[in-house]
């Protein structure tokens, strides 16, 4: 296919090669995309309202994520839309504003997935932990504020780009810049989702071969807990992998039809990818623990289970079914964490592991 020039002039986008394959490409894509993350947010949500209880990193992760995307999702389709309907993009201050606020959206998945890789990688194979505070408010500034940073080097360059409003760079050092922090992020991650996924399954070995009385129950929850994270940051790193690619075209102002096509193709495949895995995980249903329970039926039903009490802090195991301060372990059918501490505290883990 012949390349197209970088920036088109023309007054109907209709008049580009490829004009209907790319935008349709986007269009089809968005629709199992949309599908997937709006499941993960619904299961998410009416997991948390039911259990009245802080959600366990392993359901915050693709919450999260999933929040970003559908942003991404978003002012996708309000971008090509306006230009499928009007056969032109956005013009002047308001095609700045789009682009700016695609490239923010961008940013904010890309620093948050990149800030839980490294995260991930700390705690499991440096044993660094991090408290995030009540509604993990620092993690979320931390990605605010890397987010802002990248948005802002390129404030002068956002504008018309072919089909939609990102960034129509004059001066090709801005580009430069943003294109090698991005390609940062990607690198920090890959690095670190290798690292913690061999130590895992060291780890895991160990644990085999040792048996589990060798290794601490925290430690074997942390492993159980990396194990479901990783699977979200590999579909990042699947996802965004062909998207550099666009990136880097732009920098050398290279255009295709099939860069374009495997971008936003590619750009749609998070949602469908996070839904898969989370599926695989946690079923296809959410499954509530006694938690749920009336406060006498607890009562009675704890007086006849076997309570085992952890110091997520220490890691250390105490009998007590009268303690409040601890996280409890639960043994029935399955092996449920209940976190009974402050709801919104999120440094404490909760998870439910189906066997």
């Amino acid at each position: 296919m012949s390349n197209m020039s970088y920036i088109y002039t023309g007054k109907n986008l209709r008049e580009l090669p490829g004009y209907d394959l790319i935008l349709t490409s986007g269009f089809v894509a968005g629709v199992p995309n949309f599908i997937c993350l709006i499941y993960i947010l619904a299961r998410t949500l009416t997991r948390w309202w039911v259990t009245k209880e802080s959600l366990p990193m392993a359901h915050r992760v693709p919450f999260y994520i999933s929040v970003t995307e559908l942003a991404i999702l978003c002012i996708n389709y309000i971008n090509t839309v306006y230009s499928g309907i009007h056969g032109e993009t956005f013009q002047g201050v308001e095609c700045k504003i789009a682009g700016g606020v695609t490239f923010f959206c961008v940013a904010n998945n890309m620093a948050l997935v990149g800030l839980i890789s490294l995260m991930t990688y700390l705690r499991i194979c440096k044993k660094y932990f991090f408290n995030m505070g009540i509604y993990d408010y620092k993690f979320f500034l931390i990605i605010l504020s890397v987010s802002l940073t990248l948005t802002l080097i390129g404030v002068k360059d956002y504008g018309p780009n072919k089909f939609w409003c990102f960034s129509a760079p004059s001066d090709p050092i801005t580009p430069l810049i943003t294109t090698a922090m991005i390609f940062l992020i990607m690198i920090v991650t890959l690095f670190c989702y290798i690292m913690t996924l061999l130590e895992v399954n060291i780890q895991q070995k160990k644990i085999r071969n040792l048996g589990t009385d060798s290794v601490s129950f925290s430690r074997r929850l942390e492993l159980i807990i990396a194990k479901k994270v990783i699977g979200y940051i590999l579909i990042f790193i699947i996802e965004w992998t062909p998207t550099m690619i666009y990136f880097i075209a732009q920098m050398a102002q290279y255009d295709n039809i099939w860069i374009y096509t495997v971008a936003v193709v590619a750009i749609n495949f998070g949602g469908v990818g996070n839904a898969i895995v989370y599926i695989i995980y946690e079923n296809w249903t959410n499954k509530y623990d006694s938690s749920l329970k009336s406060d006498d039926s607890r009562k009675n039903s704890e007086g006849s289970n076997k309570t085992l009490v952890v110091n997520s802090n220490s890691g250390t195991f105490k009998n007590n079914q009268d303690s409040d301060s601890y996280p409890k372990i639960k043994v029935h059918n399955s092996v449920t964490i209940e976190k009974e501490i402050n709801p919104f505290n999120s440094s404490n883990l909760d998870i439910s592991i189906q066997e």
